[in-house]
């Protein structure tokens, strides 16, 4: 069983309700990039930026379909499919769906956390 190293970090929605977010650092195609983990996400997912940013646009198997995604529905751009992951000493293969967003560079789903084998400490 693998310790990752998980941020914990409380962030402001509003004046009057806090969040607890996650963020997790792994290595991918020799970066290291901050991920969100949203433990409820059904896929991990991919900003169209950060997939240019690590040089891997010609991965992206192109597909139409429509996404929620903070409840607004989104046009995925495709998927990205057997990226190695890294975090710590752990490393395994991933598929990322790609959208156009801002809100994140890389959204980290449990069957993440659990195919990493991964521990949350809240405290």
């Amino acid at each position: 069983m693998v310790l990752a190293s998980l941020v914990f970090r409380k962030i402001c929605i509003n004046k009057t309700h806090w969040s607890k977010t996650f963020h997790l650092l792994v290595r991918i195609n020799n970066y290291v990039v901050k991920g969100l983990v949203d433990t409820r996400a059904s896929t991990s997912v991919m900003a169209v930026r950060m997939v240019k940013e690590l040089g891997i646009m010609h991965l992206v198997i192109k597909f139409e379909t429509s996404k929620i995604v903070y409840g607004a529905v989104t046009q995925a751009m495709g998927r990205i499919r057997k990226i190695h992951v890294k975090v710590g000493g752990v490393q395994c293969t991933m598929t990322f769906m790609v959208i156009d967003t801002d809100n994140y560079d890389i959204l980290f789903d449990l069957d993440f956390l659990i195919e990493i084998g991964a521990i949350l400490d809240v405290e």
